[in-house]
């Protein structure tokens, strides 16, 4: 039997969470469609309780756990559970000791900007990473930036961490909903867009510092979801009080989907990411994106992007003032992300994944009759 943590589900939905659900549903199409086989059963282990809805799915089985407090569940009900079996986690958190596992670990930020967090989540994070980093049968990551961190960190081998990257399609059946550019009162092509949220990693500072020194009074600059109390509290008074920043704050997916679609770029100034989605989300939705030269980002963006130095303010209004003037560039960069961005598939992400549970010969692909 094949057992699936699904702990995702009584969480709020953030990158992480997305990431396990729609590799979750992909992964469940290959084995529906039967191109690829299992070892034996594959069931998803639920709490009781949960946030999500429960996928639709035509394979893989559903099974209930009851809930309680989620960190218990986790520990202690969802390993017992999956007692003698093989266990796949793919939303970061994993049961702490239980052998043979499939562990997903999205990046090493408890190891490199711990000051990111609260001192227990680090010391807990760090504890799991190392244990887990030996006791699992294969580590799950999203880019070869994150693996090189893993290596680095945990001091396992390479060969026993694989790539499964995001996949950014999903955007394609997002809805879009366009009234949320007379909600906050921006034209469309007239504004620069950033999405993330209040962590420090995400440098909004530098980019709102950067922002207000263009001197075009109708250009906007659309700041999307955290605190914005935190995400403005390191900028300079002038650049906090400059008023053609739109502070968005959270916004619906629909609205989300709309602001990529009409922006007249999209900037991504992140220090540290492992992987790093918004950016590719733009790709699917043809803006273009200017992106920090940091972490994983241009292995990810590659030549859909253009880079500037995430902690030069200066390089970063460069970038923006060329995309407030130049046309052509933001159409190269239009299409060269739109090429870019076929490469990160939820499909692809799942075979991936298949292909990596076959090493460790729990899946199979089914022979072609003849």
């Amino acid at each position: 039997m094949i057992f699936i943590n699904g702990k995702f589900l009584a969480q709020s939905l953030t990158g992480v969470q997305r990431y396990a659900i729609e590799l979750l549903q992909a992964f469940d199409a290959l084995l529906a469609d039967g191109a690829w086989t299992a070892t034996g059963p594959v069931v998803l282990l639920v709490p009781s309780t949960r946030i999500q809805p429960l996928p639709a799915l035509r394979h893989i089985q559903i099974r209930e756990i009851p809930s309680g407090n989620l960190h218990v569940w986790e520990q202690v009900r969802l390993p017992w559970a999956a007692r003698g079996a093989m266990l796949i986690n793919l939303a970061g958190s994993t049961p702490l000791i239980k052998f043979g596992q499939v562990c997903t670990f999205h990046d090493t930020a408890v190891f490199d900007v711990p000051s990111s967090f609260s001192a227990n989540f680090v010391r807990w994070y760090r504890l799991l990473f190392n244990a887990q980093g030996r006791l699992s049968r294969r580590v799950l990551t999203v880019s070869e930036f994150s693996k090189g961190r893993l290596v680095h960190h945990l001091g396992i081998d390479a060969d026993k961490i694989a790539v499964v990257h995001c996949g950014a399609d999903h955007m394609r059946r997002q809805p879009a909903d366009p009234a949320v550019l007379g909600k906050l009162g921006v034209d469309a092509g007239r504004y620069f867009l950033a999405v993330g949220s209040a962590n420090p990693n995400k440098n909004f500072s530098r980019l709102i510092e950067a922002f207000a020194g263009l001197e075009d009074p109708e250009a906007r600059l659309v700041v999307v979801g955290g605190s914005n109390a935190t995400v403005f509290a390191d900028s300079s008074d002038a650049a906090r009080e400059d008023p053609r920043i739109v502070r968005a704050g959270r916004l619906t997916d629909d609205e989300i989907k709309a602001l990529y679609s009409h922006a007249r770029v999209y900037v991504f100034p992140s220090i540290y990411e492992g992987f790093g989605l918004p950016p590719v989300e733009a790709m699917f939705c043809d803006c273009p994106v200017l992106a920090a030269r940091a972490a994983s980002i241009p292995e990810i963006c590659d030549n859909g992007a253009a880079f500037f130095d995430p902690y030069d303010v200066a390089d970063i209004r460069a970038s923006m003032r060329r995309a407030l003037h130049d046309d052509a560039w933001l159409d190269d960069l239009r299409r060269a992300g739109g090429v870019r961005a076929e490469t990160f598939t939820w499909h692809n992400s799942a075979l991936s994944l298949v292909r990596t549970l076959s090493d460790i010969g729990v899946m199979q692909a089914r022979q072609a009759r003849p």
